[in-house]
């Protein structure tokens, strides 16, 4: 037997390597992220997804409940990026959004504040972009848009195209609760979403303890405008244990976002309105708030997901979609 065959049959040795190259490939992660984070460089790619976040953020105050006057700094550092954008952003999807939520905005703001100054200024230099500059602009309104409410025969009764174009993240929810048969039907679709060598290491957590609850809404990034009194809260995790290689390190993540997507697609269809929630914090914060719910030792939180019965007459977010060509292609 060779020396490379008897060291293979040494578990000791075997599991050594194999943490040792866990942690070269997490390196190897880190220092990719660190090349090309969304502050890295002035690529067009990092301007577009800057305006994007932007324009998103604008268009999440629009639709908040009893909405205030707000987002003036992130208003005139939207329109500063789209002036000083390259030929090629001002030729993308993200230009035209951007462009379109600054109107809304700009409208939204004068309706409330009828001679707002900076309202103003920034609709006049949006009127003063080059006329070529926008041109997916036609025929969509970003913004916010009515929250259609249907039940879920309604729902269920839509084409597939028009089933997926009609969900919006929803953050405004009445007071009427979920059934309990409807999410678990939801879940029991969720748990049909592809699994890695079918392990089925997702799950989901709803916390309705008021102290839970009150402390994942506290933790969890994006729950601004998501009503807490009449939501539910939960999260989508994996279990660690199930991972096997260093090859499959960011598998739990894959697994839960499918799980997560085929979940609130099961909502919908029920006519469940849903918002799924990043989970963008620290490994520190994770462990504490694992802690606190009571999670298992190896699980890991993926995602956090609100939900209930949507408000009637709310309003979400437009969140226009890209054009297509700009993420696709054949090669």
């Amino acid at each position: 037997m060779s020396l490379k065959a008897r060291l293979k049959k040494q578990q000791g040795l075997r599991r050594a390597v194999k943490r040792a190259k866990v942690y070269k490939e997490y390196f190897a992660d880190a220092t990719f992220m660190s090349r090309h984070l969304l502050d890295g460089g002035p690529d067009p790619e990092h301007e577009q997804y800057r305006i994007m976040i932007l324009s998103h953020s604008l268009e999440k105050g629009l639709s908040y409940r009893n909405a205030r006057v707000f987002g003036r700094t992130k208003a005139e550092d939207l329109m500063a990026r789209l002036e000083k954008s390259s030929d090629t952003t001002r030729r993308s999807s993200a230009f035209s959004i951007g462009t379109e939520v600054l109107r809304s905005w700009t409208d939204f703001i004068k309706s409330r504040e009828v001679d707002d100054v900076q309202a103003a200024a920034i609709r006049g230099r949006l009127d003063a972009l080059p006329e070529d500059s926008s041109p997916v602009g036609v025929g969509f309104r970003a913004g916010v848009a009515s929250a259609a409410h249907l039940d879920a025969n309604s729902w269920g009764g839509l084409p597939f195209e028009e089933f997926v174009r009609g969900r919006h993240s929803t953050r405004r929810f009445a007071d009427s609760p979920v059934s309990d048969d409807d999410l678990q039907l939801c879940i029991e679709l969720a748990m049909r979403s592809p699994s890695a060598c079918n392990r089925q290491m997702v799950g989901l957590r709803v916390f309705d303890d008021p102290n839970s609850k009150e402390l994942l809404y506290k933790t969890l990034h994006g729950t601004g405008g998501v009503d807490f009194d009449t939501c539910r809260l939960a999260v989508v995790t994996f279990d660690a244990r199930s991972l096997d290689f260093y090859g499959e390190r960011n598998q739990g993540y894959l697994n839960a976002g499918l799980f997560a997507m085929t979940l609130v697609y099961s909502l919908q269809w029920k006519g469940i309105g849903s918002c799924l929630l990043q989970f963008g914090n620290t490994f520190a914060e994770e462990r504490t708030l694992a802690q606190g719910l009571s999670l298992q030792p190896g699980e890991r939180i993926a995602v956090g997901i609100a939900f209930g019965v949507p408000e009637p007459d709310g309003v979400v977010p437009a969140s226009i979609r890209r054009d297509v060509s700009e993420v696709f292609s054949v090669r």
